[in-house]
């Protein structure tokens, strides 16, 4: 965010929306992040990819858990991808798509950390793992965040069964993760990210839109969709715990864009010489200067101011 963002009037509104949030009636899963009953889950095991995940059973089918979180992006490292600095296998294995949310020190924000506790105690606390490592947030500003990722690809030796689920243009308009997957690498559900815009009516109804992930920027205000996932380590019994990346919706743009337009007015009324030294003229060439030189053989007294008659042999 620049120098002209209204940090409070931001942190107004997303209070306001947290507060809507908590009283709209619980959905059977992608509920808000607070009203997640962490009791009524399970932890369990899954191959394809190795991982322990956060389930629930909902209308006689198992579902993996999703909750929705509101916050201010303040970080991110979103589609399109364009090119890549190096397709080694070991580099590439670790592409990803990422979004930072912060609440610019709301209170409401901050009371999701102990969401976040719960769901780590239930990790901990489950038979396939014995050391879980805990989610590893970030601080903007000195704020509390929330950080999640999801990779764009996944080795194709954990998930053999699964097929290749191709990129879109708006991901990989230069097909540059295509090629740089190769056959070791393939993209799977877990690698896939929705990114849409919310459009809300006048009579309170809502409805979601495609969006190019490009148009997300650092001030928006977004509620991200989030699922519970630990990943092995490499070590017998130790995971990882991560919250992974299923969808980024845009809420409102408007703090961020009322700043950029405030910022370009303040740079328009700036004069761009003030404060910069005045130009010298350029000085003359030494080629113009006269100059006296030495002339040689005999002079006559007159010339020295003597008898002008007087002649020197």
């Amino acid at each position: 965010m620049n120098c002209l963002y209204d940090a409070n009037e931001a942190k107004l509104w997303l209070d306001s929306y947290i507060q809507k949030s908590l009283q709209e009636e619980p959905t059977a899963n992608t509920r808000y992040i607070d009203l997640l009953e962490v009791g009524k889950c399970k932890v369990v095991e899954y191959g394809e990819p190795p991982c322990v995940r956060l389930i629930q059973e909902v209308a006689d089918s198992t579902e993996e858990v999703m909750v929705r979180v509101p916050g201010i992006l303040c970080s991110k490292t979103l589609p399109p991808v364009h090119g890549l600095r190096s397709t080694k296998p070991e580099h590439v294995r670790y592409l990803r798509q990422f979004a930072r949310l912060t609440g610019l020190g709301s209170d409401v924000f901050a009371e999701h950390k102990s969401v976040f506790k719960r769901v780590y105690d239930a990790f901990a606390a489950a038979p396939p793992v014995d050391n879980a490592f805990n989610f590893d947030f970030g601080l903007y500003e000195k704020h509390d965040c929330i950080d999640m990722h999801a990779r764009y690809l996944t080795e194709r030796r954990f998930v053999p069964s699964q097929p290749h689920i191709p990129f879109t243009p708006d991901v990989d308009p230069n097909h540059a993760l295509d090629l740089a997957r190769d056959t070791e690498f393939i993209r799977v559900e877990d690698n896939v990210v929705q990114y849409t815009k919310r459009i809300s009516y006048e009579d309170g109804s809502h409805s979601y839109e495609p969006l190019d992930p490009e148009e997300f920027k650092e001030g928006d205000i977004v509620e991200a969709v989030g699922a519970f996932v630990a990943f092995p380590t490499g070590r017998e019994g130790q995971f990882k715990m991560v919250f992974c990346l299923r969808a980024l919706v845009m809420l409102t743009s408007s703090f961020r864009e009322k700043s950029r337009k405030a910022r370009s007015e303040m740079l328009a009324r700036v004069d761009p010489t003030e404060g910069r030294k005045k130009k010298r003229s350029k000085p003359p060439t030494a080629e113009a200067l006269k100059r006296s030189f030495i002339q040689y053989g005999r002079r006559s007294e007159a010339g020295r101011g003597g008898d002008k008659s007087a002649m020197v042999d």
